[in-house]
């Protein structure tokens, strides 16, 4: 009966450990200084060019090939609440409804990303080929909607592809002491189309770097 009742208790913790989201991870309260940022290995660039409110700073920059960005606040009640909601506001991901958006009005930096990506669900919402006349075969554009940007940018694509979707640069964010970290996902390509990390794997990363960071 002992035994029994252990292994309840056991799957128990182990049903509440996978339920463990990002937001409810262990937080800090160690304010941090980007020398602390940059003694990670994040190689800094620029700042990014959104005003976040009472944010002392907000750069982006790379680390192991990736990119993210950091916000930085003077405190980490301001951390946890405007750079909550800033975290969300770079990382908002929509419903395409016109031109090729998928994302939130308030998005920085984007990025074009194909039609092959099976986290937000878009190999049973949009499995079609791509028509080089019409556009996306099988999918009626009305005459008010305008499906694809204007000022398509190739630099960065393969000659004479088009941008379908551009979804938000950053996926996902943490929040740790005074700062707020945003993740690029990790993409591949498997021949067949893009194939983009989940968000618990982009999570994963931030959280790497967060493992870094001096302990106060």
């Amino acid at each position: 009966m002992r035994i029994y009742l252990l292994e309840i208790i056991l799957s128990a913790l182990f049903i509440f450990s996978c339920s463990f989201t990002a937001e409810e991870r262990i937080q800090v309260n160690t304010i941090y200084s980007l020398n602390d940022v940059i003694g990670v290995g994040i190689k800094v660039k620029k700042d990014l060019e959104t005003e976040f409110p009472q944010a002392t700073d907000a750069k982006w920059g790379f680390h192991k090939s990736r990119e993210i960005a950091v916000i930085r606040y003077p405190t980490v009640e301001l951390a946890r609440t405007l750079g909550k909601t800033a975290g969300e506001e770079q990382t908002e991901f929509v419903e395409i409804v016109e031109k090729n958006i998928a994302h939130g009005t308030k998005v920085e930096k984007t990025k074009c990303r194909g039609l092959k990506s099976n986290r937000y669900g878009f190999n049973s919402k949009m499995d079609s080929k791509i028509n080089s006349e019409i556009g996306i075969g099988n999918i009626m554009i009305l005459n008010k909607l305008k499906f694809f940007e204007d000022d398509i940018n190739f630099s960065s694509n393969p000659a004479g592809a088009v941008c379908v979707r551009r979804e938000p640069l950053y996926s996902d964010f943490v929040i740790h002491g005074n700062l707020v970290f945003l993740g690029e996902p990790l993409m591949k390509d498997y021949g067949q189309g893009q194939m983009i990390e989940s968000s618990a794997k982009t999570i994963e990363f931030l959280e790497e770097i967060l493992d870094l960071l001096p302990i106060q």
